[in-house]
This record gives C-alpha cells, sequence and structure tokens, in this order.
C-alpha cells in the first residue's frame, strides 16, 4: 500500500510541476527503478489515472498527460490551488505521514478534498456533503474555539456545506506616500461614501486611474462594490427572488459604471494590481489579510496602511476565505472527521496565521500569532465588523451567468443600465423557474 501511494503522489506531482498537458511519461520501468519495485506496480498506478483519464495510453509511443488532465475529478485529491502556497513544508509532509493515501494538488480544478473559496462552495454547494454533524462531533466547543460568525454564511437551508481554514474581513490598503504626495487625506476606519469618492477625485488630478485603485472586469470586482452600495441580485426569501433589475441594485450599478468611466477603466485596468501596489504604483488595495502575503511574494518594498472597507452603503463587510468541502460520496465520517481535526489543529492553525495567509478560525490560533499592536492584526483582535460571504447565488448556472455577464456590464452606458440589468434578471428568472 505505501509503495502505490507512493508512486501515485509521485505520478501526479511530476505531471502537476515538471509535465503538464500533452507531455510525455518517463516509462514504467524508469519510474520502477526509481522506487525500487516491479513493473507490474508502476503500470497498476498508470492503469488507474488512464481510468481517471489523467493520461492516456499511446500504442508503440508510451504514456502522455491528457490536455484536458486537471478537470477529472480524483477522490484521492486535495485541491487546494493558490492555498497551498501557504502551507509550510513541515505540514505538507506532517499531512503526507497522516494521510499516505492522499495527493495535495495544486492543479486540478476538482478533487476528493477542496480547500476552495467563497464563491465556488455558494454556487456549487450541493456537489458537498453536509458537514454539520461532523463538526459538532468534532468540536461540541465550537462557539469558545472558533470564530463562528465566519461559518454563518456556509450553513444554507441548515446544511453546512464547508467549513474556514482561514478567514478575512475585506480591508482597504493604501499607500501613504502616494496619498501625501497628492494631498490628499488618509483613509480611515469613519471614511464614508462622500470621503471615499473625494479621495479618488483628488488622485485622479495627478495620477491615471488604473494606479488608483485595483479594479478588473471579473465578476468578484463589481459584484463586490455593488453590495457594498446596498445592491442585491437575489434572494430565494422573497416571492420573486431576483433582484437584479431591483431599485438598489440599479443605483448601485450606475455609481459602479459611473466611476468606471470618470476613471477611464473601462478598457484602461491593471492587469497585475497586487504586483503594482507592492511596487509602489497603485494608491489603493481592497483586499484580505492575505494580500499582505501576496505582497511580500512580489518583494514589497514599503509599509502599506490598512484601514475597514467604506461604507458605500451597507455595513456588512464581505470577508474572503479558504473552505474546506468535501465531494459527495467520497469519503466515510472517519475520515472526513480527521481531515477536519488536521486542519483546524493548533499546529497547524497556527502555522498558517505565522505565515499571514488570512486569520486562523481558531480564536487561540490567532490570538497568538497576530500582532495587537500593528495594524491590520490590531482591527482583527479588536473586534471583527459583520461578515458576510453570501453573494446571493445560489446554483452553479447562476454563478456561471452573472461571471459571463460581467464584462458587458463594465462596458455598459450609464443609459444602458437599466436595459442591461432588466435582461439579466430575465435570465435569472428563467434559470430559477427551470431549477425549481
Amino acid at each position: 500500500m505505501a509503495v502505490y501511494s507512493e508512486l501515485y503522489d509521485y505520478i501526479l506531482t511530476m505531471i502537476e510541476k515538471e509535465l503538464g498537458p500533452g507531455s510525455k511519461l518517463p516509462g514504467a520501468r524508469k519510474i520502477g527503478e526509481r522506487f525500487s519495485c516491479s513493473l507490474p506496480k508502476v503500470q497498476a498506478v498508470l492503469d488507474s489515472l488512464e481510468q481517471s483519464r489523467v493520461v492516456e495510453s499511446r500504442e508503440r509511443s508510451g504514456t502522455y498527460v491528457r490536455e484536458d488532465y486537471y478537470n477529472n475529478i480524483l477522490p484521492k485529491n486535495i485541491v487546494c490551488s493558490k492555498f497551498i502556497t501557504a502551507i509550510s513544508d513541515d505540514d505538507k509532509k506532517r499531512l503526507r505521514q497522516e494521510f499516505p493515501d492522499m495527493h495535495l494538488s495544486e492543479k486540478f480544478s476538482k478533487g476528493g478534498v477542496e480547500i476552495i473559496s467563497s464563491f465556488s462552495i455558494l454556487t456549487r454547494q450541493n456537489d458537498y456533503q453536509d458537514l454539520s454533524s461532523v463538526f459538532s462531533e468534532c468540536f461540541p466547543d465550537s462557539q469558545a474555539e472558533f470564530y463562528m460568525e465566519a461559518i454563518k454564511p456556509f450553513i444554507i437551508d441548515g446544511k453546512l456545506c464547508a467549513v474556514p481554514v482561514i478567514f478575512s474581513p475585506q480591508l482597504l490598503w493604501y499607500n501613504p506616500e502616494i496619498f501625501n504626495k497628492a494631498e490628499t487625506p488618509l483613509p480611515s476606519n469613519n471614511w464614508g461614501e462622500s470621503e471615499f469618492f473625494t479621495a479618488i477625485r483628488t488622485l485622479h488630478r495627478s495620477i491615471a486611474g488604473r494606479r488608483i485603485i485595483n479594479y478588473s472586469p471579473r465578476f468578484h470586482s463589481w459584484i463586490g462594490f455593488v453590495l457594498a452600495s446596498g445592491g442585491i441580485l437575489f434572494d430565494k426569501n422573497m416571492p420573486d427572488p431576483v433582484l437584479a433589475d431591483s431599485l438598489q441594485t440599479l443605483g448601485a450599478c450606475l455609481k459602479y459604471v459611473n466611476l468606471l468611466r470618470e476613471l477611464d477603466l473601462v478598457e484602461d485596468y491593471d492587469d497585475t494590481p497586487a504586483r503594482s501596489f507592492a511596487q509602489g504604483k497603485l494608491a489603493m488595495f481592497c483586499g484580505f489579510r492575505q494580500s499582505s502575503y501576496v505582497f511580500r511574494e512580489h518583494g514589497i518594498n514599503f509599509t502599506p496602511q490598512a484601514v475597514y472597507m467604506p461604507n458605500l452603503g451597507s455595513r456588512e463587510n464581505h470577508q474572503g476565505a479558504a473552505l474546506i468541502a468535501f465531494r459527495k460520496g467520497l469519503f466515510d465520517k472517519e475520515k472526513i472527521k480527521r481531515m477536519l481535526n488536521f486542519w483546524l489543529s493548533d499546529s497547524i492553525q497556527e502555522s498558517l496565521g505565522k505565515s499571514g495567509y488570512g486569520i486562523p478560525f481558531r480564536r487561540s490560533s490567532a490570538q497568538k500569532t497576530l500582532d495587537p499592536t500593528a495594524t491590520p492584526d490590531k482591527y482583527f483582535l479588536e473586534k471583527l465588523p459583520p461578515l458576510s460571504s453570501n453573494y446571493h447565488i445560489y446554483s452553479e448556472e447562476l454563478g456561471s451567468v452573472l461571471s459571463r455577464s460581467s464584462h458587458l456590464l463594465n462596458v455598459q452606458r450609464p443609459e444602458n443600465v437599466p436595459h442591461f440589468l432588466h435582461e439579466l434578471a430575465t435570465t435569472m428568472r428563467f434559470l430559477y423557474k427551470i431549477n425549481q
């Protein structure tokens, strides 16, 4: 068993880190020599990966990585994506020792276990097991042990579809040097809509719009602004759950579209805002505690400051989280318990807290690894603001439509926004109707 697991992990790691789609694998004999094991054992692993559509065997040619290998669900994969960079080498070794049959993956999009974002969970909630009972059994004193406010958005219709490993409120990071040079008041925790827009317009007198604040035409950019401004797309508790064409959402979208045009961001935006902020080229960056980790990866050359997001009309603060979820039907209760206990253990949580990649879900680990004398950590330890991860999207179809329509909203002229939202709402109502 140990040899099979080691072979499985070795071959998948080689595919993800060295080979890539379309590449040819080394021969089975060469792999066997590395592990001092027989050819049939290597072939058994390759056959398994071929059945899973990760590799394909070509007669008289060899074994090749399939072009779409990363789209297949492997029950033994723990899919981490970008989160994998926050896991220390020592923790990876511990994970391997604790779960020798599992493979820690960065490239696969889906797996038996996934550590994924809020948006992915909320749009694909039906793909994952209900963790209510196992979480309660593992942590009967959860109210005292964890920041339970961070878990509430993921309890849907009484089912717990995922558990946070780390989380963070959204913050407004800023570069004080740029503000001082532009003679603009520094951001504060008491900023409202008026102060926010006044600062943007003052900064725009001397710097280009793409150098003021991070922006992209993708869904997460505009939906965060719209929700913070009091708009809402969908509320299944309402008689008509589709609210994309409501007056509140229209007002928020118009505010957003007008801002894009005022800053010339419709076509001219920065593709690498985190890098630009780290290099001192961007005045503000809307992000999370995880952002400081990314800034350091880019070699930040100044000390950034941070405050809470300005109040644009809604006091909810959208959190960024990495959550653990389990595919339906792939794991028994005991293994899920072991996995939850591993990721939420004191040592793993403290390790993640020290990395700066978000706030540990476990209270004691956060208190040990956050600095109460430095911003933004002191804000987290004083009092977390009301948190939400509720994008008000409850199906993958709705999430796909909204993601695909993002660019269309970003290029709309203000006078065309009402018609755009009417078409979007009509599409959403139709999808909701057929899903019922």
